[in-house]
């Protein structure tokens, strides 16, 4: 991928980011790059601490509510400080990250969808789904000229990184809103949200990466979008609709696994064809996850077990993003002050831009009531931007030298401003389960 000289000028520009700082070194003096070096065994061993790691994490967040991958960003940064992995180790699981890293996104837009349940939800859905379209709009409506007039960076990035820095974080937000007592029709609103957030957010992105590849005039550009995306719901939808009637019909055991083998191949075709993949994939999960309506409609017997394609989605999903989370934490410079600073001028101003969204929705639709305030607080990122700094990575290492730091401290900054700012404003509220006749009558008079 070529761009033209970026950032001239620009307040990142006098950043101490290089990105072969971010690379694992390799010693050409060696025979191939000294691969030779690492057996199976070896290999196998590091994979095994991988997943250990990811267990520690699960261990920790149960355990202690510290979160899984702030603990595995912070071991992979240990563990780049302290050289404890070999960097040719390093090397073997940056030859891998392109294609984790394409799992990684399959699975999170496949398993978001299939977490939908509309019996559970109901109305709920289409709200949380607004207000995941409302993430982007604002966030890249009014960060993207921030970026580009004040900030200098070029337009095509301006978009690119306003677009990953739209999530709303499942891994944090959900956890945080089944602690209080919350209206059921807001919680499923801002569970529907952040799951709905994650996939929109990926597809945004991909897409604003897939432009930077092709540069071309506005017609062609037009007629290249056009194509990828009508080819995309074509393909999506039919092998959808064939696979429902597979599923449904065939009956046989472990069909969770040929899915998702599905899912891999139609990534892989619609990549071949020049459709857009992830729209691929986001259009079939769509009909697999919603296969009783559809097939209703369609009048297909059968059943499809949606609660083993949602288990095994989860424990692959478990081990991509260990290996994302553990390597992320490697690359970054933890003394990159520049870094630092930019990210916490960034979280400075996506907190107003959550805090307008969320009041212009409750002026405009009153879905949130009294509970407006605290869900204006709910400024976390997570793990898809990370996931996307990991393929900003694979795809365009010299973005990644810009912004990889960046990413980082804003995905920590924005976890502990969410904190803070929900510890603040929760505190009018009860735990579920408490009954409003067993607080006192101070605390009756608080919750008022």
């Amino acid at each position: 991928m070529t761009h033209p000289p970026r950032l001239k000028g620009s307040l990142l520009n006098s950043l101490p980011l290089d990105v072969a700082y971010f690379l694992p070194e390799k010693n050409y003096n060696e025979p191939r790059y000294a691969t030779s070096l690492i057996n199976l065994n070896e290999l196998l061993l590091l994979l095994a601490g991988i997943m250990f790691l990811g267990f520690i994490g699960e261990i920790a967040f149960r355990k202690k509510k510290i979160p899984d991958m702030l603990l595995l960003l912070l071991i992979g940064v240990a563990i780049h400080y302290t050289g404890v992995i070999p960097g040719v180790y390093l090397s073997i699981m940056r030859e891998l990250l392109g294609f984790v890293g394409t799992v990684a996104l399959i699975l999170i837009v496949f398993g978001g969808l299939l977490k939908l349940d509309l019996k559970k939800y109901g109305n709920s859905v289409s709200r949380g789904i607004a207000v995941a379209a409302a993430d982007l709009i604002f966030v890249m409506g009014i960060s993207t000229p921030i970026f580009y007039y004040f900030l200098k960076i070029p337009l095509l990035d301006s978009l690119l990184l306003s677009a990953v820095l739209s999530e709303t974080s499942v891994t944090f937000i959900v956890p945080l809103i089944s602690r209080i007592n919350l209206d059921e029709k807001v919680k499923h609103t801002i569970e529907v949200e952040t799951i709905m957030n994650s996939v929109m957010n990926i597809i945004v992105v991909l897409l604003i990466l897939s432009v930077m590849n092709h540069q071309m005039s506005f017609a062609g550009l037009t007629g290249y979008l056009f194509g990828s995306i009508s080819e995309a719901l074509i393909l999506g939808g039919v092998a959808g609709i064939v696979w429902l009637i597979v599923l449904r019909q065939a009956l046989a055991p472990h069909y969770y696994i040929t899915t998702i083998a599905v899912l891999f191949a139609l990534w892989g075709v619609s990549d071949y064809i020049g459709a857009s993949a992830i729209l691929t994939i986001f259009v079939f999960s769509v009909i697999i996850a919603n296969s009783m309506p559809i097939s209703k409609i369609l009048k297909i017997s059968g059943v499809v077990d949606k609660e083993s394609l949602s288990y095994f989605n989860q424990e692959i999903t478990f081990f991509v993003m260990t290996l994302f989370y553990v390597y992320i934490g490697i690359l970054v410079n933890i003394f990159d002050f520049g870094g630092v600073i930019v990210a916490l001028l960034l979280v400075a101003i996506l907190v107003p831009i959550r805090f307008l969204q969320i009041f212009t929705i409750q002026r405009a639709t009153k879905w949130f009531g009294k509970d407006s305030v605290i869900v204006s607080g709910l400024i976390q990122r997570g793990s898809t931007v990370i996931v996307l700094a990991g393929i900003l990575l694979s795809t365009d290492p010299s973005v990644f030298g810009l912004f990889g730091n960046i990413l980082f401290y804003v995905v920590i900054f924005t976890i502990l401003v969410g904190s803070l700012l929900f510890s603040i404003l929760s505190r009018n509220y009860v735990p579920p389960g408490v009954a409003a006749n067993s607080l006192s009558p101070a605390e009756k008079e608080l919750q008022k």
